[in-house]
């Protein structure tokens, strides 16, 4: 399946989707760059959320992050385009497919709740499971994470997500999984953040990716742009990355 189709394929399902949201329009056109619609904490750009925790039913979005290291030889382009849909308030599914260059690399999918709590104010709390099937020898994983942010000043914001993963192989290997962002909101419409990814050892080795970014909203189109540094299983090297996403 080459790029035109996956495109699209994503672009049926987004607008096969557009009655059942004509129902139960959006709470807002501009939360595609959102961890939470309230105390509204910015999305991590390489980890990002399905939909905003406290979503409304009805909400649909297509982005797709698109990374890659100028030292890589060969080169490739990493990118993954996928659509998001908030199928109850506070809960989303998404279906997702992991490419490099112009073929799948993968299948992902994965499931988003929001928990109760005081999280209209200052706080708010979630969960996720994630699961992804390699095209190429029956690799997979499961992730589980506990999702949480604060807002505690105009300006400042954190979001964290914290769990494990599973991964197949020889023999199944649990690692150590944290995404860790600070953002700073500059208006309603720009943010800038850093967000760093940690991964443990498992099976296909630890990693981490530190990544400062920003983060600009129009209307329903959001541009999230980084450049960071990442380590993985002893290689090191500067990575490009940017998501792009429409609303509808």
């Amino acid at each position: 399946m080459n790029r035109s189709v996956s495109f699209v394929i994503i672009c049926i399902l987004a607008f096969g989707l557009r009655p059942v949201l004509a129902q139960n329009p959006p709470f807002d056109p501009d939360e595609g760059t959102l961890s939470s619609i309230k105390p509204r904490i910015p999305e991590p750009m390489v980890f990002d959320l399905i939909r905003p925790l406290g979503a409304q039913r009805g909400e649909i979005e297509v982005n797709s992050l698109f990374r890659f290291s100028p030292g890589d030889r060969p080169r490739r382009l990493l990118w993954a385009p996928e659509i998001e849909y908030a199928f109850l308030e506070g809960y989303g599914v998404e279906f997702e497919l992991p490419m490099e260059n112009g073929g799948i690399d993968s299948w992902k999918g994965a499931i988003q709740g929001t928990l109760p709590g005081p999280w209209k104010r200052k706080f708010i709390q979630g969960w996720q499971v994630l699961g992804e099937k390699s095209r190429e020898g029956g690799r997979s994983r499961i992730d589980l994470l506990y999702l949480a942010g604060a807002r505690w000043h105009r300006n400042w914001s954190v979001f964290s997500m914290t769990g494990v993963e599973r991964e197949s192989g020889t023999r199944a290997a649990h690692a150590f999984l944290g995404n860790y962002s600070l953002f700073f909101h500059v208006r309603d419409t720009v943010s800038y953040g850093l967000e760093s990814n940690i991964k443990g050892r498992g099976n296909s080795g630890r990693g981490l990716l530190l990544m400062p970014q920003a983060q600009f909203r129009k209307s329903r189109v959001n541009l999230q742009v980084g450049a960071g540094w990442r380590w993985h299983y002893g290689t090191s090297g500067l990575q490009i990355g940017w998501r792009l996403s429409r609303e509808f």
